[in-house]
């Protein structure tokens, strides 16, 4: 997509500014996709209806993504220019080592590695334990269900395939940019107001460092809160699945304290995260959610 079309697309006042920053991009069961700029802009690109441009291994997906990068570029070119920004002059060496040293700490930390060992497991149990053939015949039988029964086999293993890497990727981010902040969060600060700057206010009386590290210190909470959303619902899966699959209830229980296990680190790691208020996603009284 050229430079042009995705600034056009950026102005449509109908997205939700960051939405898709602390969403589980699962796109195809989201009903907010009218509201997302960057669902919008996967739609409007016409090369990504080629499957061979999502497969990382295929020459075409890093064609498009060198493109991207280049649109993006020129971009961040115009917007420099625009604010008077010499983009020549910043140097990003320093921070750059400092991300790269907080990213290993967090991919070395021992939620990450339990993180790791739930891949591992779930990788583990379906090889072992799960015939689709027949747990897809069993899910089709005529039988009255349950309220727990509800969500079938098929959508309780999508559900757990769909977030078993998503949990430590995101549970990273969160861990990356952890940091200290002065003074306590109040209820304002759990939204993404707070990086409102003052128009009127002069620039020497702006906190730039302070905004920064309150910004990386949200985004970890956003970060945590949707990794604990994506346990939630991983948790919901395995135990229908558990309920649908009466023999496999003792192979599947270790998986459910696992998990259960992590949801509980992290929630003590990240005490305010569960109070995060995702753009769009969260915001339960605005009409963004119906």
């Amino acid at each position: 997509m050229r430079s042009d079309d995705l600034r056009d697309l950026a102005g449509n006042p109908n997205f939700v500014s960051g939405i898709y920053n602390y969403c589980d991009r699962w796109c195809e069961r989201c009903q907010f996709t009218s509201r997302c700029f960057l669902y919008a802009t996967e739609q409007a690109d016409p090369d990504l209806d080629d499957p061979e441009v999502r497969d990382v291994t295929n020459e075409k997906f890093w064609r498009k993504l060198q493109d991207i990068f280049r649109s993006t570029a020129e971009m961040i070119t115009e917007w420099a220019e625009e604010t008077g920004v010499d983009l020549n002059a910043v140097d990003v060496s320093e921070e750059m080592a400092e991300h790269e040293r907080q990213a290993e700490a967090a991919e070395q930390s021992e939620l990450s590695q339990r993180a790791q060992r739930y891949i591992t497991s779930v990788t583990t149990w379906f090889r072992d334990e799960f015939n689709s053939e027949g747990n897809v015949h069993d899910d089709m039988r005529n039988e009255p269900r349950t309220d727990e029964e509800d969500i079938t086999i098929q959508d309780a293993v999508a559900v757990i395939h769909w977030y078993q890497f998503f949990i430590a990727v995101k549970l990273i981010r969160a861990l990356t940019g952890d940091g200290e902040v002065d003074g306590d969060l109040d209820e304002e600060d759990l939204s993404m107001d707070f990086f409102d700057i003052d128009e009127t206010a002069d620039e020497e009386d702006v906190d730039y460092d302070a905004v920064i590290s309150r910004a990386a210190h949200m985004d970890s909470n956003g970060s945590a809160k949707v990794a604990l959303v994506a346990m939630d619902r991983s948790i919901a899966a395995w135990r229908a699945l558990q309920i649908s699959l009466p023999e496999k209830s003792e192979t599947i229980k270790p998986m459910l304290i696992e998990l259960s296990g992590l949801r509980a680190a992290v929630e003590e790691r990240f005490p305010r995260a569960r109070d995060f208020i995702r753009p769009g996603l969260d915001e339960a009284f605005t009409e963004f959610v119906s």
